[in-house]
């Protein structure tokens, strides 16, 4: 047990990192997301506000996997796992939404799907499937 929450928290930190790599794009993603919803969809202060929270959140991805990860290691599983959902979990949407903006603008490619982002999000929820309680 203790080894592979050993090997779950190396996933996880590895896959902050790449999350922390990604942030830059990833934030990215979420401006162009907004931007596809507030002229296509809906423009008002409440969307502005939301897609702000939305874009804090995902800068602070990576270091809730990595956090999640620490605490995996230290037998804190729950809430480790808890951790890496949060960090893995807004990447996820963020992941889906833009394959969605992409295909919808007709330019969607296979690089919409393989990304170091991606990757990171990948091993993020492998992380959290082999840590144990």
């Amino acid at each position: 047990m203790i080894q592979k929450n050993t090997k779950a928290m190396a996933v996880a930190i590895v896959a902050g990192i790449l999350l922390l790599i990604a942030g830059i794009s990833g934030m990215a993603a979420w401006q162009a997301i907004q931007n596809f919803v507030t002229t296509h969809i809906i423009d008002n202060e409440i969307v502005e506000f939301i897609f702000a929270i939305l874009i804090f959140i995902a800068s602070l991805g990576g270091i809730s996997v990595i956090s999640g990860g620490f605490l995996i290691g230290r037998n804190t599983v729950k809430t480790g796992k808890f951790l890496i959902s949060l960090g893995a979990g807004i990447g996820i949407i963020g992941l889906i939404f833009s394959i969605v903006v992409a295909y919808s603008e007709e330019s969607l490619t296979i690089s919409s799907f393989v990304s170091v982002g991606a990757i990171g999000l990948i091993l993020s929820i492998v992380a959290r499937m082999i840590a144990e309680k």
